[in-house]
């Protein structure tokens, strides 16, 4: 039998062009959903210490992605009556309109509490510090109408003995420090109605001075 080695090498010609198509196409559309990934906006949420080194934790939306990361939403998941247990400063449960947009490499935070307060519970018997929770971010893209969404576990224990993000920051020592002053004035002012008066009682024939405490007047006794 003889073998035509043109037709066969055409048919094995033919498998390689098709072969060489096939990986030509999966490369680009591998480097297509790598360019639209590094294009792509990605917002991440986190705990930074405020800027001024006043012991207040920021809660802040960072777009570490690539491009505007547009209508930004975000939400909390967190175990029934943790929040409510320490004295957070913004209102968790308030619903909110989305975040226009936030710039690549730029970020939106806001004051989450003072440091301190994460671990002072109203409650004991609830937790003794707050409890690890979620942040829920949903985002799209300029040139993509898919939503895209993460979600993040936020633990304060993290900053558990830092120095300037557990202790008291200054002002609020003195904060503290003031109001104790207050009450301490407060207390004096009321004692004020209970003050007896000294009258001079010494005789001629004392050589020291005799003084005796004049009780005031007793308001439900009627005058003379």
């Amino acid at each position: 039998m003889a073998w035509d080695w043109s037709a066969i090498g055409a048919v094995v010609g033919g498998f390689s062009t098709l072969i060489y198509t096939g990986f030509t196409y999966a490369l680009l559309r591998e480097n297509r959903a790598l360019r639209k990934a590094g294009s792509e906006p990605r917002v991440v949420a986190h705990f930074e210490p405020h800027s001024a080194g006043n012991g207040a934790l920021q809660l802040a939306l960072s777009n570490v992605g690539k491009g505007p990361a547009l209508n930004v939403l975000y939400s909390f998941e967190y175990e029934s009556g943790d929040f409510e247990n320490y004295d957070l400063l913004f209102k968790y449960s308030t619903e909110r309109p989305a975040i226009t947009m936030i710039e690549q490499g730029e970020k939106f935070s806001f004051t989450f509490a003072i440091g301190f307060r994460l671990f002072s519970p109203k409650d004991h018997t609830i937790s003794r510090r707050l409890k690890p929770f979620f942040v829920n971010v949903k985002w799209h893209s300029v040139d993509n109408k898919k939503i895209y969404s993460e979600k993040y576990l936020l633990d304060v224990s993290a900053y558990e003995g830092l120095p300037g993000i557990i202790e008291k920051p200054p002002i609020v020592e003195i904060s503290d420090e003031l109001k104790n002053i207050q009450k301490t004035l407060a207390k004096l002012a009321n004692n004020q109605d209970y003050k007896s008066t000294l009258i001079d009682t010494t005789s001629i024939e004392q050589r020291v001075r005799s003084v005796r405490p004049v009780k005031p007047p007793d308001p439900t006794r009627e005058p003379r």
